[in-house]
């Protein structure tokens, strides 16, 4: 009896372990908010919301804002972990803006990992760091 009981215990783990390993997908899949700003005090909240198909990292740098860009290249390195996005938005007159991002992934394992580095508004630059919701 013990081992049938034990039997069947192993059966139901192994049937539940794709299911969590599915629920947990790509390290960027989701949506990350934070924010970025050229200084400490010049700080503006952001939001990314990245998708992976196949081989291609896409996605959209404030998506439902005025200045939302459309990642056109996303590329992410596996070996240390870093993230570059590149996107064109509007600026508030509506003219081209490009975004481009360079970060490293922290807390990998976690379910609230980080991403931080550089970003590129325009001319301005400055510092990020967001967390994936």
């Amino acid at each position: 009896m013990r081992t049938t009981l034990r039997s069947a215990v192993a059966v139901l783990v192994l049937l539940m372990m794709p299911a969590a390993v599915a629920q947990q997908g790509h390290p960027l899949v989701g949506v990350w908010s934070g924010d970025w700003g050229p200084t400490a005090a010049d700080r503006r909240p952001v939001l990314i919301e990245m998708t992976w198909e196949n081989t291609t990292l896409g996605g959209t740098i404030n998506p439902g804002e005025a200045d939302a860009a459309p990642i056109k290249v996303g590329r992410l390195n596996s070996t240390n972990w870093t993230v570059h996005l590149e996107g064109e938005g509007k600026d508030e007159k509506g003219n081209a803006l490009r975004v481009v991002v360079d970060g490293q992934i922290e807390n990998l394992g976690s379910p609230k990992r980080t991403i931080s580095g550089t970003w590129l508004r325009g001319t301005t630059k400055g510092t990020f760091k967001v967390t994936r919701e």
